[in-house]
């Protein structure tokens, strides 16, 4: 096997195992892209972010291997959900065709390309428009320039025939709209995605639509519920929209646009270099452990066994030592985590990573010490319970001191001091200087505030960084701008416990807004509690 390497550029951070070259000319043209979407979707200045890690793995096959999902149809992915920073995975070539790499000429199948775009549109999205947007337009946005072609003579087509949405379409037909539009449906779509491709679509090719979308999406972010927005906007409400779209789809004469000599990506931009090889040996490894690998029991397990004897095959690697620490701190084994990036940091007195784990695993055992909840649900209460804070504007967690524990929150302060200094830019010891005060039950000072937003500003699709933020916000008194956070996870297209933590804070602090001293109290409802939810409000009488 070919070693492997990373391509850095400004944007992105390759890990592959294909040619010097070939991997250059994808990062610069994922750095074309960027323009591209920098471009029109009228972004003035981007904000500052983390660059995307883009694993680029063997084929299909290779991705669901991966995510232990084989013959599951996944091409390839994207994972927001990690403090170290999302990454996307995209294959080489399809399971259902034989191109080499991302940018050939395909017969069937979905490109590799397309995978690569359509996941980084949900990247730049989150990344610049960290605001509430219905679920429908998410997925629009990002299969509307998913289908982007790139020309080997230096044209850009945007908004291209996308053919796997079509071809759901017709199978299903135009999804009703109403339902569409609405963030509380969630079942009865059968084309959700390629309505959804559809319609932003046919918004962006009609100049009078486009307009009145732009009136849609500006109530929906003050607010005002997506189905009633929609039907003041759009002349002739939701009804003359889906008559207007119908003969849209039935005409097929969709609109595209093409970018002559686009500039290149300046070449000499992207820095190639080998990956050490104790972290080349562990690549897959850490994949799984981004993409979902350290919220699953099994598959930490798994995790742990393979790095304990990585780990002793090479004592002298300090990435190993920390990686396997985290797997123990994911574990709830604070002693053993505390230990071994004890370890990483005797061969490596600097590492990252290693000071993140043993501060974070240090706090744990001293809340542990000190009776206090230790429930790792990145909120300052119980998951099942969205509660307020304590009056004097504190969010108190309950613990009492005690000398065993003192020294393990100073030497935790010390390691996430240090990781700042080291790394001013990462949002994580930003975060995890937060969560210091908040787990000592010590009052939010402006340090730990504006280190918050700047954690959520630099990695705004990670939703810890979003929760943390909205609630010191509530506790300073400024529910509006905590209510802005929640809303934008609340309309999340997809299922999951962050949207129902998300809706439930949004309730609270709308319940805040309309009485400051009201209780406020609202649970998180589980996945079947929501939806008999949702089914009890569409069979209420109007």
């Amino acid at each position: 096997m070919a070693e492997w390497k990373v391509a850095t550029s400004e944007h992105f951070e390759m890990y592959s195992q294909e040619k010097e070259s070939e991997v250059v000319d994808f990062v610069a043209k994922l750095e074309r892209f960027n323009m591209l979407l920098t471009y029109f979707s009228g972004v003035a200045q981007e904000r500052p972010g983390r660059r995307l890690k883009v694993y680029w793995v063997r084929n299909a096959n290779q991705v669901q291997e991966i995510i232990r999902a084989i013959n599951s149809g996944v091409q390839g992915y994207y994972v927001s959900a990690t403090p170290y920073g999302a990454i996307a995975v995209v294959p080489g070539e399809t399971k259902a065709r034989g191109s080499r790499h991302a940018g050939a000429d395909k017969q069937e199948g979905i490109d590799p390309e397309e995978v690569i775009f359509h996941e980084y549109s949900h990247h730049f999205m989150l990344q610049n428009f960290p605001v509430a947007l219905p679920g429908w337009f998410i997925e629009g946005f990002a299969e509307y320039y998913g289908y982007t072609k790139m020309d080997p003579n230096g044209d850009i087509r945007l908004g291209n025939y996308a053919e796997s949405r079509t071809a759901e379409i017709n199978y299903f037909g135009i999804a009703n709209l109403e339902k569409l539009l609405d963030p509380n449906e969630r079942s009865g779509i059968g084309s959700f995605y390629g309505t959804s491709w559809l319609l932003t679509h046919y918004l962006n090719f009609d100049p009078a639509r486009k307009k009145q979308f732009d009136g849609y999406l500006a109530d929906v972010q003050n607010g005002m519920p997506s189905v009633d927005a929609a039907n003041k906007n759009f002349s002739g409400g939701i009804s003359q929209l889906r008559k207007d779209l119908d003969k849209y789809w039935r005409g097929r004469n969709f609109k595209f646009q093409t970018l002559s000599n686009v500039r290149d990506y300046d070449r000499a931009k992207i820095k190639v270099t080998p990956l050490p090889a104790d972290e080349s040996a562990a690549i897959i490894q850490s994949i799984r452990f981004y993409s979902g690998g350290a919220e699953d029991k099994t598959e930490r397990q798994r995790l742990r066994g393979f790095l304990q004897d990585a780990a002793k095959s090479q004592p002298q690697s300090a990435f190993l030592k920390a990686f396997l620490a985290d797997i123990y701190y994911q574990n709830d084994e604070d002693d053993l985590a505390i230990a071994t990036a004890a370890e990483a940091l005797t061969v490596d007195p600097s590492h990252h990573r290693a000071r993140l784990v043993k501060a974070v695993s240090l706090m744990e055992k001293a809340q542990t010490l000190e009776g206090g909840d230790t429930k790792r649900n990145e909120l300052s209460a119980a998951e099942a319970k969205v509660t307020p804070p304590d009056p004097d504007g504190t969010i108190v967690v309950t613990a009492s001191r005690n000398a065993q524990s003192q020294p393990l929150w100073a030497e935790a302060l010390k390691l996430i001091s240090a990781a700042n200094r080291a790394d001013p830019d990462d949002p994580y010891p930003l975060y995890l200087y937060y969560e210091y005060l908040r787990r000592r039950g010590e009052p939010l000072n402006e340090v730990a505030v504006d280190g918050l937003t700047k954690a959520h500003v630099t990695s705004p699709q990670y939703t810890p960084f979003r929760f943390a933020l909205a609630q010191a916000f509530s506790a300073e008194g400024d529910n509006k701008s905590a209510a802005a956070l929640a809303k934008a996870m609340a309309y999340s297209p997809h299922p999951s416990t962050d949207r129902r933590i998300a809706r439930a804070l949004l309730k609270r602090y709308e319940c805040l807004i309309a009485d400051p001293k009201a209780a406020c109290d609202f649970k998180v409802l589980t996945a079947e509690e929501e939806e008999k939810e949702e089914k009890a409000a569409k069979d209420k009488p109007a």
